[in-house]
């Protein structure tokens, strides 16, 4: 009788330490939430062979936009813009378009914070009634620091020199420093909406100085 306690004490102890071993297995991992992987206006950028298409509309412009990852922390692309506002100046309104090479390295990525330098070189060509065919070329270079807000919410503040040159009698050397930020809202992983604004002024070889602002609704893509 003695031996059948023992025996049946010696279970109960030992289930008993199995159901505790399940139980810490089953405890999901505390940790941090640092948002999604990827940022259409931040400073994430796409896994290698991934891709990202974008379409925003606001002014100066309406444009769509392709971005491919094509190494860690660096994405290359192109976008193309039909324009009415002249480089989002208020006084100058004239229909173009402009044409750009796109380029984004992640610079760091701490989790919660990240930093990214964008440079985004191209065409661009309006068609003013006082001065007929204006074209130049343009170099913005900007900065970009995202921070996650949650899994499904990024902030981006944005600092930006879209610098241009127009070419002809009326043309010159344009530097627009441009600060804002803006705000992205993932639906799912693969798909973000966005609002995001920048306003400041262009210094103008030329001309007097400008007020100058850039702000645009869209939405994001990836796969």
């Amino acid at each position: 009788m003695r031996v059948i306690l023992l025996s049946v004490l010696v279970a109960g102890i030992a289930h008993a330490q199995d159901v505790k071993v399940e139980e810490v297995k089953v405890q999901p991992a505390v940790r941090e939430d640092s948002g999604q992987a990827w940022s259409a206006i931040g400073a994430r950028t796409l896994a290698p062979g991934e891709n990202l298409l974008e379409a925003s509309a606001g002014y100066p412009s309406i444009s769509g936009s392709y971005l491919r990852g094509v190494s860690p922390g660096l994405n290359v692309g192109g976008r193309l813009a039909f324009v009415y506002g002249v480089e989002g100046m208020f006084r100058e309104a004239a229909p173009g378009f402009k044409l750009q090479g796109l380029l984004k390295l992640r610079l760091l990525d701490s989790g919660k914070v990240s930093l990214a330098l964008t440079v985004e070189p191209g065409l661009l060509y309006y068609g003013s009634f006082l001065q007929g065919a204006r074209v130049g070329l343009t170099l913005p270079v900007g900065l970009r620091l995202g921070i996650a807000a949650s899994s499904a919410l990024s902030v981006a503040v944005l600092v930006e020199l879209p610098m241009w040159v127009e070419f002809g009698i009326f043309g010159g050397f344009n530097l627009p420093i441009l600060t804002g930020g803006g705000v992205e809202y993932f639906i799912t992983s693969q798909l973000a909406v966005f609002v995001r604004a920048r306003i400041g002024p262009t210094l103008r070889t030329m001309r007097p100085t400008e007020v100058t602002f850039d702000g645009s609704v869209g939405i994001a893509y990836r796969f």
